[in-house]
């Protein structure tokens, strides 16, 4: 076959074809393998963004949530959380609330701003943003966005206590927030959705951790899969694929989420009890799938003759309809041989 651009590959993966190569899908927040890329560390700011921009147009086939470095700070939101942030990451330092009252009168205010939202100047301030990353990453194709049901932001800032507490003593609130916010999210899709700009999004919801489901079935069967398939459906009336991200172990409700719309599934995670091999014999002829090879311990710990023998037999297992790529995203915990050994493995391995 002869050799395809990143477009083509990607758009001939989406849609289960064959491939000239299996296409490289994955998240860049690692300094080593950009420096390797483009002989440059990144600094934050501006500069920093198009030093990891370069490494992500060498390097992959599809990638999303593209950012650079940021200056480690600390910074306070609108609604009074602080917010701790590092070089490649962020986190809640303190809660503008210490109880399930304060929680409560912070989930009000929250959906009436989520109902008062400007979403053209949201739309508007995104597509510029997402237009420059574009321009930056070449031909390397981004997915358009991530849009979600509301039910991650809310735990986050919550807390999984007192979202636990509010879930059982205040239900119709909680439903009242993931309303509001899957209603933002849909009209925000009609704004920006555009099949020119990226033929793939990603919609999202964390709803497992390792063995088991993080809910129960029947609470996600109320409250998360209906709003992911209001989703799902606005993508699709623009004709863009979507691919499903959530961690932990979610093989009982894959039937559920493909009742929902979804096209592709990620990121496999192998350690929280995920199969590839078992995701590909039940749902390959209907899903593609992203992922699969272990972040957490086999890119971080393993060894470059390791990694490549996991990646020959993932791609035997997942082509075609399969994105190689970590499980999740490629952070500094992983070694740059590593890395390197999964990329050159995805660029040379013979799938004929």
């Amino acid at each position: 076959m002869k050799e395809m651009t990143k477009k083509e590959r990607v758009i001939a993966t989406l849609n289960l074809q064959e491939t000239d190569r299996v296409p490289i899908y994955d998240l860049l927040y690692n300094d080593a393998v950009i420096e390797y890329f483009t002989g440059k560390i990144p600094p934050p700011g501006e500069e920093g963004l198009k030093i990891t921009c370069e490494a992500i147009s060498r390097m992959l086939d599809m990638t999303r949530s593209v950012t650079g470095p940021s200056e480690p700070g600390i910074f306070i939101r609108d609604d009074g959380f602080v917010i701790r942030r590092d070089r490649w990451t962020s986190w809640i330092e303190e809660r503008p609330f210490k109880d399930e009252d304060g929680a409560k009168r912070w989930l009000v205010e929250s959906i009436e701003k989520l109902r008062n939202a400007d979403v053209k100047e949201i739309a508007d301030r995104y597509l510029e943003y997402f237009r420059k990353i574009l321009n930056y990453i070449g031909d390397t194709i981004a997915l358009l966005a991530q849009t979600g049901t509301g039910l991650d932001e809310l735990r986050h800032d919550l807390g999984i206590e007192l979202f636990s507490y509010l879930s059982v003593d205040e239900p119709e609130l909680i439903s009242e927030y993931l309303d509001a916010y899957t209603d933002l999210q849909v009209s925000f899709i009609d704004k920006i959705a555009d099949k020119n700009l990226s033929p793939c999004v990603l919609t999202y919801g964390d709803i497992a951790i390792k063995g088991r489901l993080l809910h129960s079935p029947e609470w996600l069967r109320r409250e998360f899969l209906p709003r992911l398939k209001r989703l799902n459906d606005a993508w699709h009336r623009h004709d863009i694929k979507c691919l499903f991200h959530s961690d932990g172990y979610i093989m009982d409700i894959i039937p559920d989420l493909i009742e929902t719309g979804i096209d592709g599934l990620n990121p496999i995670e192998v350690v929280a009890g995920m199969d590839l091999r078992e995701v590909k014999r039940l749902y390959g002829d209907s899903l593609f799938i992203a992922g699969g090879i272990d972040v957490s311990q086999l890119l971080s710990n393993g060894t470059a003759e390791e990694v490549r023998k996991i990646c020959k037999e993932a791609i035997d297992i997942g082509y075609p309809g399969y994105f190689i790529g970590s499980t999740t995203e490629l952070d500094n915990g992983a070694k740059l041989e590593n890395v390197l050994a999964m990329v050159e493995t995805a660029w040379k391995y013979q799938l004929y």
